[in-house]
């Protein structure tokens, strides 16, 4: 596979093994989330050769934006899914959330490695790639931390609820016996083949509410101030880098 880009993968002569999980696929699905997509994608390169970009029933550019991209960067394999995903009433287990997300995992080869990326996180490329190191075995599942930030007419802000990082549902993976199963239903759940979990830093920034369809959703937080906010893990998993407000404007001026 021709890797068009350079990163910080080009000092790790063990980054070039397709099975190294310092040369991991991004495992990356899209619907409608074309604000962020572009800074997402672009964040991502220093720190990632390859990986497959799925996408279903886009209708505000995200497509596009996709598809340009990985025509730019010929590592990143675009896949449309074929059905609809229908939350209310899905006819079919393919009009399913948890068959989409599947289908485009079948991209992956067996026993490679995978980083689960969602397009409302703009990532911290260094400190991405550094948390590739802390998986050392097949079984190893690396857990990404996050906090909620939102980027709006007052500037960058910070969930006051988030005192502290918490992990989700990203995370560093070999793949095999890896299965999603419905949880909620509007959201998957990933079957891992492990529980030896390993917990990062603080890697990227995360905006969940800059997406049209929840953005009406922000109103249902508090939201503080950058220089304002406080946490004990600031020093620790939280560098203090992460929460410089002329850091973020380089990529949030990016936005659509």
């Amino acid at each position: 596979m021709y890797v068009k880009h350079k990163g910080y993968f080009q000092a790790d002569k063990n980054a070039t093994s397709i099975y190294s999980p310092r040369n991991p696929w991004a495992y990356i699905r899209v619907r409608n989330e074309a604000h962020t997509l572009r800074a997402c994608l672009y964040s991502i390169l220093p720190a990632i050769q390859r990986g497959v970009i799925g996408y279903n029933d886009c209708d505000d550019g995200s497509e596009e934006i996709i598809l340009e991209f990985c025509e730019k960067f010929p590592s990143f394999i675009p896949v449309k899914y074929p059905h609809h995903i229908d939350f209310s009433h899905p006819q079919s287990e393919e009009n399913k959330l948890y068959m989409y997300y599947a289908y485009v995992l079948k991209v992956v080869p067996k026993y490679e490695w995978l980083v689960k990326i969602d397009v409302d996180h703009i990532y911290e490329a260094r400190k991405l790639f550094k948390s590739f190191y802390l998986a050392q075995k097949v079984w190893d599942m690396v857990l990404h931390s996050r906090i909620n930030f939102l980027a709006d007419e007052n500037g960058v802000r910070i969930q006051s609820s988030c005192t502290e990082v918490y992990e989700g549902d990203h995370w560093l993976i070999n793949n095999f016996g890896l299965k999603f199963e419905i949880l909620y239903d509007r959201i998957e759940q990933l079957i891992p083949h492990t529980n030896h979990l390993i917990s990062t830093e603080l890697p990227s920034w995360h905006f969940p509410y800059q997406k049209d369809s929840r953005k009406i959703d922000a109103q249902k937080f508090q939201w503080v101030a950058l220089e304002s906010w406080q946490s004990s893990e600031i020093g620790t998993r939280i560098d203090k880098i992460m929460l410089k407000s002329d850091v973020m404007d380089t990529f949030v001026r990016e936005f659509e």
